[in-house]
Parts: structure tokens; sequence; C-alpha cells
């Protein structure tokens, strides 16, 4: 199954966000949870139709034998799973939504060209998207789970979830997880869920989150039809779903664009650093430095977060780049 992609196209660089947490400072390194690289190709499992689809993904680049440049497409096939028509038609929706494959990145580097800092990232990371995870649910739980703890804590607790309560399929020697279905983590109870080490609160929030969506009261992937404001203002309306919670699904889920998760504590440590600001920003003061931003404040969130993937020497090296510019264009 081709899928044609609009470019710049980098499909290894967005890879990295799923597949590479940042280092930590022990060097210890996180197992894959639903998403994997195997022998040069993306695989993970989706749910498609109530059945787990082992699917993977390989980038392809086409030559032309006219031209000294080729075009770039994504490969996707089935690995395990059903096979038919239905199926494979899912498959393809589901991986031009997951890689954007459609979108235009043009503007938003334009946009950016004269930010000091936007500028150098968009060179760094040309042709990064932002990957969407497949399901809009397992974004919200998984988001109520990473509030407020550590990324080692928050791959912990998850991995526990998953192995509890997640689909799986078997290919080739080796188990593939996809993520708990609300079904599943509706007729849990938070004793359960603090078995696998989530705080009370948390699981209560994931218990009613998962009946609603399975009773129909909170239909998540209709929120995709509506606009990006009107899917904010009703993710609020769930206990355990703040403005963080709400513009991170915005962000990795929905597709929105314009998302500013201005309250994020590593975004407002890496603009501080690069921006050469004299204190963290608040919130306030990180939405007035990303007005310039409007329209793409998602695109920059992510490629501002993606310094952490950065080894400190290249992150100590962008930033006196960036105080020397600075101070060459002060003169």
């Amino acid at each position: 199954m081709r899928i044609p992609v609009s470019e710049p196209f980098d499909f290894e660089r967005t890879l990295r966000f799923i597949l590479n947490p940042p280092a930590l400072l022990n060097g210890r390194a996180f197992d894959p949870l639903l998403d994997h690289f195997e022998a040069g190709e993306y695989r993970r499992v989706a749910d498609v139709n109530g059945q787990p689809v082992l699917y993977g993904v390989t980038a392809r680049h086409e030559r032309h034998r006219q031209r000294t440049t080729g075009s770039k497409y994504l490969e996707a096939r089935i690995l395990a799973g059903p096979d038919d028509a239905a199926t494979r038609q899912a498959i393809v929706e589901l991986v031009r939504r997951q890689f954007s494959t459609d979108l235009d990145l043009g503007p938003f580097y334009r946009q950016v060209e004269s930010d000091p800092v936007l500028s150098r990232l968009t060179r760094h990371f040309r042709g990064m998207r932002i990957p969407q995870a497949p399901a809009i649910y397992e974004t919200v739980i998984s988001a109520i789970l990473e509030q407020q703890i550590n990324l080692s804590f928050a791959h912990q607790v998850k991995k526990a979830l998953i192995r509890a309560y997640g689909p799986s399929v078997e290919f080739e020697a080796r188990t593939y997880y996809t993520f708990p279905e609300p079904a599943s983590l509706s007729i849990t109870t938070p004793g359960e869920l603090r078995t696998l080490q989530i705080s009370g609160p948390k699981a209560r929030y994931i218990i009613e989150i998962s009946r609603a969506a399975l009773d129909g009261r909170l239909d998540l992937e209709a929120l995709r039809e509506i606009e990006p404001a009107q899917a904010h203002e009703r993710l609020l309306r769930e206990k355990g779903v703040g403005h963080w919670t709400a513009q991170y699904v915005g962000l990795r889920a929905l597709g929105h664009l314009d998302c500013l998760p201005a309250g994020d504590v590593g975004l407002q440590k890496v603009v501080r650093r690069l921006y050469g600001l004299r204190k963290q920003p608040t919130p306030a003061r990180l939405e007035k430095l990303a007005r310039p931003w409007a329209g793409w404040r998602s695109y920059a969130t992510f490629y501002l977060w993606l310094v952490y993937w950065e080894s400190n020497e290249w992150k100590d090296a962008l930033a006196a780049e960036i105080r020397k510019a600075s101070s060459m264009k002060s003169e």
C-alpha cells in the first residue's frame, strides 16, 4: 500500500519522538511499549473494526529516470490480523493521519524564518512531523498517566497498564501490544489500578473516562470533526483533564496546528535557555512570546521539545550560536 507524502518529509526524525525517549542521566534505556522499529520497518498494533491489526510502515524513495531527484512515499503493509480491502483502507487512512503525510510545512518554516531560535530548529529538524497517536482515547489516558511524574516512572506505569490490559498480536516470535480499550479499563477498580502504581485520583479519572467513552457520553473520535476550540472545551469537561492535557491531546492526536501547552515545564525551560531569558517564563509570558508563531504553535512547541532529544554538546553549541548572532545583531 503506497502512500504519497508532502515534502519536506523526514520519516526517521519523526519516528525518533515515539521510539526513543530522551536519554536519562543514568543512561537507562526504555523498552518499546507500542511503537517498534524492526528490520528497517516501523511497526504498531491498532484496533481496526474491533480487531487488533499489526501493520508496518517503511519509507521509500522513487528515482525518476529523467531527473536527478526523486519523490518520497510511505509503504504500508499488514503483518498480522485481517487482510481484506476494508482493513487495508483503514490502515492507509491511519498511516496518513499518523504521519500527517498531506501537511505542507512550508508556511510554518517561512513564518518563523526571522525567529532566532525556531529558524535554526526548523533547519535542523526539517521535515519532521508531529506523530499522531492512532486513537484519541489512548492519548487522553496516556496524558493523565504522565501528569506531574518523571519520564522514567511514567514509562514504568504505562508499561504495566499495557501489559495488564492491552490486547496483543504475535508475529515472528515477538509479542506486540496495543493500548487497552475503554471496555477493559471501564470494569477495573481504583484498587486494581493502584497495584500498577497509578494514584487513586488518576485511577478514578481513567475509569470514569473509559466508562463515558464506552457508553457514548464521550465520543472522542468525533472531536476530529469539530473546531479546535470546541474540542478543547469538550475535553475540559472531563475530570482529570486540565488545559495541559487538552492541549497535548490536540497536538498529538487531533492534528491541531495551533496548540500551546504554556504550562509545560519542559517547554518553559527550553524557551528560557534558548531565548536567553533571565528566569523561567510564566505561562502568560510564554503565550506572549509565542504570538508570532500563531497558527503553528503546535509545531513550534514540538520542535522546541525535540531539543531534549539532542546531546548536551549540541544544545550548548546551539545556545552559543544564538547568543553570538544576537550580540552581533545588537551591535
